[in-house]
């Protein structure tokens, strides 16, 4: 079992070698790699999309050899990629045409260059204005589309457990109820005639959303492929680092819960840290020395996991 924490806050602000550098003085070795920097969602949200992704495969090869060859120097792997978002924006054809035709697309092609074997990539959201049929059914089409895709790329896509703010307050969105988000991975692996497709579970939604981390693990099982780990107030989805609110079941996630459902399904992938906001919540000079105390973090629950950390009883019930 790895250790691993996303990109995003520390490269492209730093260069490849440096951010690298600092993540693996501070004990990690995988990354999250948020390609999705290079598109940032309040961008896509507001209509504001940058040529970027206009770059031909080759160009963005080029661009990030940089960041293949710091891999390779310090010896990080990138256990995901979580590719721009969203996808599909109601009217904005030509915007979701270019999302849908040249960045997801090209966000996978870049996965397999730099040897990652799972992107994360947000379903489309339209339940609360076309209704939870429709986005089904779109969903599965997108989806679908992809197939060859990763056929030729050899890469995986794991969807995510999503919230959905509609009238100021925080409500399910796709795949936040887990018989759903099971639902589409095994229509979709079934068309795909062999395991394409995962669950990426973030931890922080499942707290907006209200759901119990264990049922949800119990549920899903093997299909969690990939972890989003971070907490937030309840309310916001602010990506702090695990007991920022408290140790305890009153204050923050149920982390004793969530453990006992990663070990109860055998999980053995990536303790994968989605912790940016917390990041830039500090002065830049003190960025070594809060990624070492992340990586703290999962060094105890990689040992409450393995069994060198015993769980509490209660965690489970």
């Amino acid at each position: 079992m790895e250790i691993g924490v996303q990109t995003k806050g520390l490269y492209p602000e730093r260069s490849a070698m440096q951010a690298l550098a600092l993540i693996r003085e501070a004990g990690f070795t995988r990354i999250d790699f948020n390609i999705d920097t290079f598109l940032l969602n309040t961008d896509v949200y507001a209509g504001k999309i940058n040529s970027f992704f206009e770059q031909d495969i080759k160009q963005l090869k080029s661009y990030f050899g940089s960041l293949k060859e710091a891999m390779q120097t310090y010896k990080i792997e990138a256990s995901q990629m979580h590719a721009p978002y969203p996808v599909k924006i109601l009217g904005r054809e030509k915007q979701n045409q270019f999302m849908l035709e040249q960045v997801i697309p090209k966000s996978l092609a870049i996965a397999s260059y730099l040897g990652i074997e799972w992107v994360v990539v947000h379903p489309i959201k339209l339940q609360y204005s076309l209704g939870i049929q429709r986005e089904r059914e779109e969903n599965m089409v997108f989806f679908q589309s992809l197939i060859p895709l990763l056929n030729q790329y050899k890469v995986k896509i794991c969807l995510e457990n999503l919230y959905e703010g509609v009238g100021n307050r925080i409500t399910e969105g796709v795949c936040a109820d887990p018989q759903d988000a099971a639902d589409y991975i095994d229509r979709l692996n079934a068309i795909a005639g062999k395991e394409l497709f995962g669950l990426c579970l973030d931890s922080g939604h499942l707290q907006l959303t209200h759901r119990d981390p264990y049922a949800y693990l119990q549920k899903l099982g093997k299909r969690i492929k990939l972890l989003h780990l971070h907490e937030n107030d309840g309310i916001a989805d602010q990506h702090q680092m695990p007991y920022s609110f408290g140790y305890c079941k009153a204050g923050g996630q149920n982390w004793e819960r969530l453990l006992w459902g990663l070990k109860e399904i055998g999980f053995d992938g990536t303790l994968s840290f989605e912790t940016y906001p917390c990041m830039n919540s500090f002065p830049d000079e003190m960025a070594g020395q809060v990624l070492k105390t992340i990586y703290a973090v999962g060094c105890y629950w990689k040992d409450c996991l393995t069994g060198k950390e015993e769980l509490s009883t209660g965690g489970s019930r």
